[in-house]
């Protein structure tokens, strides 16, 4: 809740982009949108949706399609007014229309895409507690009474944001089509075979999210998502001495049985569990970095947002896909099967099968976009100083940056590591599709 009081503290401390379209005379056409080279508002929002996500224990998954359909709406509500952005209309499964500004009247384009991904947000949270709701709400009331105060009419803000709202339930529409109800009501076929996939402890637990990948992806569908951006079929499950198989899971029993301090550390730093800012959250933090570094104007960071969390999204929809299709072991049932009954993992495993690797799957998609965006610079992450103590982390590169977070997964025990080379393609390959929305005719 720490993180939580600071994201309200932060709320007094505002300082706002260039009010945009000031003038209040309907007649008007609409103005074009002041560029600002400090997009404050955004990095505000990044912060609060970390903490929210975090307080409220979202799951990964949920957090993936929440800060997807959020972004779409700031985005949508952004490029209305904007010569060199792009509408994703058209481009999405299932985006086929949205509400358009009337023609007569000026609007003020940030206060529409705040209200379009402030009514998104509500409505996602709206079984949230009233202290979570409460910080959504006054991060918006917040920027809303800014653009008051620095000379925007009473009518405008009240046009501007009933527009953003129609904005954002339609946005609401199109998500409720993306099979997401049917979650709950979910049934799957655990195949029992002696080289499937068998629950791990320390719950035990059944399966989790093994419809996750029946969703509507974003820039797949339904038949691509095995098709398209495949990492390859894994190899056979062979636990016989020798094996390659076998090898690889033996090099997971050796290293987890050998870790040093600094292994520890970046296996934590990148494990991203329930309860922290989830994977989803780690790199929207890591952007709300880049965003507070002043690396792009208004723009490119409001595509950089959408972006990043429309390949977040599909990371875990194609990833849950193709896992519920192989069912492979983790190497800990494995290893126990084979090498050492009371062998464990240094991270718990994810109740999912073992390929392919989501999180290195996701690390590879994420910084893709950083890369294909911001140049593959050099990147500082601070995201878990705080709340686990782990120092700042700095890698030469995006490219660094990715290639750690994957192979964490072997000092974390979860994944082999033919499957993390696997997922390089698949990640990469992920973010390139959410690449193309944006920026190819």
């Amino acid at each position: 809740m720490l993180n939580m009081r600071n994201g309200l503290l932060a709320l007094l401390l505002l300082v706002v982009l260039i009010p945009i379209g000031c003038k209040d005379d309907t007649t008007d056409p609409i103005d074009q949108p002041t560029p600002t080279t400090s997009p404050t508002q955004l990095m505000e929002w990044l912060e609060q949706l970390g903490a929210v996500i975090r307080a409220t224990n979202t799951s990964g998954e949920e957090a993936s399609r929440i800060l997807a359909y959020s972004s779409i709406a700031y985005y949508e509500g952004y490029q209305l007014n904007s010569e060199s952005m792009r509408s994703l209309v058209g481009q999405l499964q299932g985006l086929d229309v949205l509400p358009q500004p009337d023609a007569n009247l000026t609007y003020n384009f940030g206060i529409v895409a705040e209200a379009a991904m402030y009514t998104v947000l509500d409505e996602m949270y709206a079984n949230a507690p009233t202290n979570i709701r409460l910080v959504l709400s006054s991060t918006y009331d917040g920027h809303e009474r800014a653009y008051l105060i620095n000379g925007l009419s009473e009518s405008l803000i009240d046009r501007s944001r009933e527009f953003g709202q129609a904005l954002g339930n339609a946005i609401l529409d199109w998500s409720a089509t993306d099979g997401f109800d049917q979650m709950s009501n979910c049934a799957v076929s655990v195949p029992s075979g002696p080289f499937d996939w068998a629950t791990t402890p320390p719950t035990f637990a059944g399966p989790k999210y093994a419809c996750w990948g029946d969703l509507r992806a974003f820039t797949f569908t339904q038949d691509q998502l095995i098709v398209l951006c495949h990492p390859g079929i894994p190899e056979n499950v062979d636990t016989t001495s020798g094996s390659d198989y076998f090898n690889e899971v033996l090099e997971v029993n050796e290293i987890g049985d050998n870790l040093n301090p600094g292994e520890v550390e970046i296996a934590r730093f990148w494990n991203d569990g329930n309860g922290t800012y989830t994977v989803p959250g780690h790199y929207i933090s890591i952007l709300r970095q880049l965003v507070q570094q002043n690396l792009l104007n208004g723009e490119e960071s409001v595509t950089a947002y959408a972006q990043l969390c429309i390949a977040m999204a599909d990371t875990y929809i194609s990833t849950y896909k193709l896992k519920y299709t192989y069912w492979r072991p983790r190497p800990l049932t494995s290893i126990q099967q084979t090498v050492d009954m009371n062998w464990n993992s240094e991270m718990d495993n994810p109740l999912t099968p073992e390929y392919p690797s989501m999180r290195s799957t996701m690390a590879f998609a994420a910084t893709q976009v950083f890369i294909n965006l911001y140049g593959d610079i050099e990147v500082k992450d601070n995201t878990y100083s705080s709340i686990l103590g782990i120092d700042e982390r700095i890698f030469t590169s995006f490219t660094a940056m990715g290639e750690e977070a994957a192979y964490s997964r072997i000092y974390a025990g979860t994944n082999l590591r033919t499957t993390i080379e696997s997922s390089e393609y698949h990640g990469r390959c992920i973010a390139q599709r959410a690449n193309e929305l944006f920026f190819t005719e």
